[in-house]
């Protein structure tokens, strides 16, 4: 449908030789007639051929009838990069996740290890489905919050300092737990006469189980674990990029059911461009690797 992949009502009407009033009609029959993306992953996939490692994050889109943008949340499976489960939601709160983790495990989605940023509701309600889940903090945005804190881009006072933590602590390949409190432990002395460094390293002491969650994933299912949220950063810039020419949505229902046929799209167009480690991937669609084999995939666009 070339509307998902960019394509204006007016390219789409005179693509048909229609009006643009016609177009839109066609377009919003086409998409009722789409099945729900959650729908999709049910009657096609099969649980174990997911990693288990989900990269989950909420995109804000703008609704009528909603004073602030509010949350579609999905997440992507890293290894195969699917996307078994997405919503909409009033707001990115505790109920509201706590029903996109329930309905991820109705798919039988086992997870083993959640992969976000700083979001507390996120990791609760996490736990609360699936008690035994390794959660794993997006360094990207955690630095990037210690970065603003300290007001680095616009004040030199704390650039060499959060440098040091930048290469000595957070871009190491391999840092668990037990070692990030000591890299921590062997900086505080020399800290001491400044409040704000050590409130910053005591920061990073506290959430030192979070941050090394990869660590953990790694040891227990012996599969690469991310440390950052950058797979689905990279999506929600492809649907920033679609939704500017939106702008916002008419309705809830409207907003659901586009993007809802937005990342069934996604997920039925091959890879071109994974790089190092995922190169395999290039040429497949992310379902292929996910359905039964008994199943063919879908023919819906």
């Amino acid at each position: 449908m070339s509307h998902l992949k960019g394509a204006s009502i007016r390219t789409v009407a005179a693509d048909i030789g229609k009006g643009t009033d016609s177009a839109y009609r066609r377009l919003v029959t086409e998409l009722d007639a789409l099945p729900h993306n959650n729908e999709i992953t049910l009657s096609y996939c099969n649980p174990k051929r997911f990693c288990g490692f989900l990269v989950v994050d909420g995109k804000f889109v703008a609704v009528k009838g909603y004073d602030k943008k509010i949350p579609f949340i999905y997440g992507i499976d890293y290894l195969t990069h699917d996307i078994p489960i997405c919503m909409l939601a009033p707001s990115e709160n505790y109920q509201a996740l706590l029903q996109f983790f329930t309905k991820l495990k109705n798919t039988g989605y086992e997870l083993l290890a959640l992969i976000c940023d700083d979001n507390e509701s996120i990791r609760m309600a996490a736990r609360t489905v699936y008690p035994g889940v390794v959660v794993q903090l997006c360094h990207v945005h955690f630095l990037e919050n210690i970065r603003k804190a300290l007001k680095v881009r616009s004040d030199k006072t704390y650039r060499s300092f959060v440098k040091d933590l930048e290469e000595k602590i957070f871009d190491l390949p391999y840092l668990g737990q037990a070692n990030l409190e000591r890299h921590i432990r062997w900086r505080a002395p020399r800290h001491y006469d400044d409040p704000l460094k050590i409130a910053t390293l005591n920061h990073i002491f506290e959430y030192a189980d979070l941050l090394t969650g990869y660590v953990k994933a790694e040891n227990m299912f012996h599969d690469g674990c991310p440390k950052t949220t950058n797979l689905i950063e990279s999506y929600n810039k492809q649907i920033n990029g679609r939704l500017k020419t939106i702008q916002g949505f008419q309705s809830f229902q409207s907003a659901e059911r586009w993007l809802s046929a937005w990342i069934l799209q996604r997920r039925l167009t091959p890879f071109t461009d994974c790089r190092k480690k995922f190169r395999h991937l290039n040429g497949i669609c992310s379902l292929e690797n996910t359905r039964m084999k008994k199943y063919k995939l879908p023919k819906l666009f």
